[in-house]
């Protein structure tokens, strides 16, 4: 069998692993509403946090780096703050709590698709299956997934207020037979090669936006689960990419970075662990201070610790939609 990214341990674990658990903690939301809380604390701060963080090991690990992001590291996060304030405090907040919806149903999908053409191309291309029909294919249950949801209007997301189109019955059927049809169509074309790692994870693709967004009725755990699949996904590619990084000499003037990023489960764990304990510390000193400024505004801006955290992962969203582009970097 071909096709691996790195190895079957490391692959499996990253196509059928990250999916049990994103499952298991979306199915907990869904059956107990209860846990939902405590289930978003617990993904926030081990999986979220050190996630945006994982994106400053490619976008600023070693000094080149740096030099070549530059305006991504320095000249950006100000913008995206300036512009997250000024749409939020002319729109209010549901307008940016909606954006950040509509941005992250995106950016999950999109690295979704990232990750299916490495595979793709580790598989050294998939005969009979143009590219154009693969992308449309990979999308197709996440538009219907958007779509139900708008269908559905919840008014909320994450106690604030959502605003969606609405959408009719009508469509969201639609848009359902018609990505039947193409999933269907995929799982025909791959029969003879249903094991191989490329089919096998536009597999869990397609079943964890099916689960997140038309099997599971709850907004926030069908959230919850896209998000957790989408982060510790994103960890371990991250982890992934910069173990080559290191194998190709190319972390040679980050020497941590590197020895993190060298075989073995354990220093993988210790990449984990890294991004865990400099992310925690970080984002509390900038939620401190957002709460800080908050009480001294006292209610005559919008909420600046909401700001920060938006404006965060806005930067998070565009940064990593730039720097995946360019190749051996």
């Amino acid at each position: 069998m071909i096709g691996w990214l790195k190895d079957p341990p490391f692959d499996l674990t990253l196509i059928f692993g990250i999916t049990l658990v994103a499952c298991a903690m979306g199915g907990a939301a869904s059956l107990a509403p209860s846990l939902f809380l405590p289930l978003l604390l617990f993904h926030t701060w081990c999986f979220g946090f050190d996630h945006v963080l994982a994106t400053f090991t490619k976008l600023a690990g070693a000094p080149a780096d740096r030099r070549r992001n530059r305006f991504l590291i320095y000249g950006l996060p100000p913008l995206i703050f300036g512009a997250t304030l000024l749409l939020g405090q002319s729109a209010g907040v549901g307008a940016l709590n909606s954006g950040y919806f509509l941005f992250q149903w995106f950016h999950t999908t999109r690295q979704s698709w990232g990750i299916a053409q490495h595979y793709r191309r580790a598989a050294g291309g998939v005969p009979g299956e143009p590219r154009a029909l693969a992308e449309l294919t990979h999308w197709a249950l996440p538009v219907v997934g958007l779509l139900h949801r708008c269908h559905q209007q919840p008014g909320k997301f994450l106690w604030m207020d959502l605003f969606l189109p609405r959408v009719p019955a009508m469509i969201v059927l639609f848009a359902g037979v018609v990505a039947a049809l193409l999933v269907g169509a995929f799982l025909l074309r791959r029969r003879r090669a249903l094991l191989s790692p490329y089919t096998l994870f536009l597999c869990t693709h397609h079943l964890v936006f099916a689960a997140a967004y038309l099997v599971i009725d709850d907004l926030h755990a069908g959230w919850l689960l896209v998000n957790v699949w989408h982060n510790v996904q994103y960890l371990a590619y991250v982890w992934m990419h910069n173990r080559a990084r290191s194998d190709g000499g190319m972390l040679e003037d980050a020497p941590l970075l590197a020895w993190l990023c060298r075989p073995g489960a354990a220093r993988a764990a210790a990449y984990f662990a890294a991004c865990l304990l400099v992310s925690t510390p970080v984002f509390w000193a900038i939620y401190a201070v957002g709460d800080r400024v908050d009480l001294w505004l006292d209610g005559r801006l919008i909420s600046i610790s909401l700001v920060f955290a938006l404006a965060v992962n806005f930067h998070h969203y565009l940064a990593d939609g730039l720097i995946w582009r360019r190749r051996a970097t």
